[in-house]
């Protein structure tokens, strides 16, 4: 198998990573606001967490054999035998090992009642440490300023897009979970704005930081990149989102609040009215992490406009970039 094509299924996995920790993240928060709202099917959230968790942890070990193979140039059949190199002679051993120490207890969350929201809290945390162990952000070396910025921003990112998702799921009945009146549902709505608003908050403030830091060392010709147009795209992913939940937040809602508190006829022509933006919302969380798992293994670097770079983390604690061209 050619590498280009190992370095494309490992930018894929990696998108389905990040959806897979967004998603369990989403549960999370779904689950607590289900209960304060006195709707039915938090158990059910419990279970999704536990699902999403689980996948995660069969993908970091799927990830691990793709990176094996790309390291040592075998095929992918015969990676096995460089897996032992590349958990013990690279930076990539370090990041992947709190990685899977992280998705390991995130796992287990989902069998403790009382304490599983704090132990997933803290598998979570452990995660995006390790993908910020893996990113730009670790040229500035392993435990640095700049890095834990970037563990913040990967943090409330999962939580912002995951509540979008796992909401949309809840509320166009997917799952089936959401059932309740329509104070409920309003409240339950309400909640999700107040905690995507406040995750926003974060992603922005730390997203500011990480560009302030990047923009000199990017320049101005970023847009002639694929990293450029990569991100442009990303960021018009972000932009429609937020334009979509400020829609809700401003528009929809109130109408929604105010015509469940006076049980009128119109709430449910309301409740399909942020439904739909929420659903949309939703779509545009997954571009966007599936393009952030992208911009990942994208070189933020003058050349080849068609190259991709992954991150095979040799001996320095520096990232070093193993690039690809795509042909024809």
């Amino acid at each position: 198998m050619k590498v280009y094509r190992l370095v494309i299924a490992q930018i894929v996995l990696a998108a389905v990573q990040d959806v897979l920790a967004a998603v369990a993240a989403g549960a999370l928060a779904c689950a607590i606001m289900t209960m304060r709202c006195g709707l039915l099917g938090w158990e059910r959230l419990r279970a999704l967490r536990t699902a999403s968790s689980t996948v995660l942890v069969f993908s970091a070990l799927v990830y691990l054999w793709l990176q094996a193979a790309i390291m040592s140039g075998s095929p992918l059949a015969d990676a096995g035998s460089a897996i032992t190199t590349v958990v013990t002679q690279s930076h990539f051993d370090r990041a992947w090992s709190l990685g899977f120490a992280g998705a390991l207890p995130a796992t287990l969350s989902g069998q403790r009642k009382e304490s599983g929201s704090a132990l997933f809290a803290l598998g979570l945390m452990l995660w995006v440490a390790a993908k910020a162990a893996t990113s730009y952000a670790a040229d500035s070396g392993d435990f640095s300023w700049r890095e834990a910025i970037h563990v913040v921003h990967l943090f409330a990112t999962a939580f912002w897009a995951g509540s979008v998702i796992v909401d949309a799921i809840l509320l166009t009945g997917m799952l089936r979970v959401a059932s309740g009146g329509a104070r409920q549902r309003a409240a339950f709505c309400s909640a999700l704005s107040h905690l995507a608003t406040s995750a926003l908050v974060i992603v922005l403030v730390t997203g500011l930081y990480s560009v302030l830091q990047d923009g000199p060392h990017v320049g101005a010709a970023v847009l002639q990149m694929m990293y450029g147009r990569v991100l442009a795209g990303k960021l018009a992913c972000v932009a429609l989102a937020i334009l979509l939940g400020g829609w809700n937040r401003a528009v929809v809602l109130p109408n929604l609040r105010t015509c469940a508190e006076q049980n009128g006829p119109g709430c449910l022509a309301h409740q399909r009215r942020f439904d739909v933006a929420l659903a949309v919302e939703a779509v545009a969380m997954l571009a966007v992490l599936s393009l952030a798992a992208l911009l990942g293994h994208t070189a933020p670097t003058v050349g080849s406009s068609r190259s991709i770079s992954v991150f095979p983390m040799p001996n320095d604690r520096a990232p070093h970039h193993f690039s690809t061209a795509l042909p024809g």
